[in-house]
């Protein structure tokens, strides 16, 4: 099989390596809530900076506190932020341009077949779930509605799903695989009152409401 024909992961660690603070990671504001629930229970700490758009950027001196040296793997790889999933395409939210990160050890090997890339479909081709991580970054910036994010833990929360669904667009559940029954949901088109009579205010780690529209 062609090593060139999709993107694959080449466990170099250089994208969790961040000499400058330049290429570190640009967070969405549930997404520093979360991960920092994520390291109170693993014993890590994290420091992120709050910049003009709304957004987040994640200080990061050396590797990522979340990668693992022993297994060189990340510890939260499951449910890694989007800028993690997404890479090596990047976004550039002020000039709406898609790049490639040229800092990328498989882009470095493949780079002819990177820049033969001239459509939108070459892109999914090349990076299928890492364009589907972009897809996901773009509808949550770009939603016409807020957007709100609830941390919520419970056995019960799977059940609560189909009454949100009657008021409520989910457009992300996520199950953590660091935390037993804790639960990551994005929803849009209903109000937080409904949301926190359904789950209930004492399971809730945490709510925020998102307005990140970017025109």
């Amino acid at each position: 099989m062609n090593p060139c024909s999709t993107f694959t992961c080449l466990r170099c660690s250089d994208c969790c390596y961040f000499s400058d603070l330049r290429e570190a990671p640009i967070l969405l504001p549930h997404e520093v809530y979360y991960y920092k629930v994520l390291a109170k229970y693993l014993g890590v700490k994290l420091e992120f900076i709050q910049l003009e758009s709304g957004l987040y950027k994640w200080v990061i001196k050396g590797h990522c506190p979340f990668y693992e040296h022993s297994t060189r793997t990340c510890k939260i790889h499951s449910e890694k932020p989007l800028a993690c999933r997404m890479f090596p395409l990047l976004l550039d939210i002020s000039e709406k341009k898609l790049m490639v990160s040229s800092l990328c050890s498989w882009v470095k090997k493949c780079l002819q077949v990177v820049t033969s890339i001239n459509s939108e479909e070459d892109i999914v081709k090349l990076f299928p779930s890492e364009y589907g991580a972009l897809r996901e970054l773009v509808k949550i910036l770009y939603s016409s509605e807020s957007v709100i994010a609830i941390a919520v833990r419970g056995n019960s929360v799977k059940e609560q799903l189909n009454m949100l669904r009657e008021k409520c667009i989910i457009i992300k559940i996520l199950e953590s695989s660091i935390i037993e029954n804790l639960y990551l949901l994005i929803l849009t088109n209903c109000s937080s009152d409904f949301v926190e009579g359904t789950l209930g205010l004492n399971n809730i780690e945490f709510m925020i409401e998102e307005k990140l529209t970017h025109q």
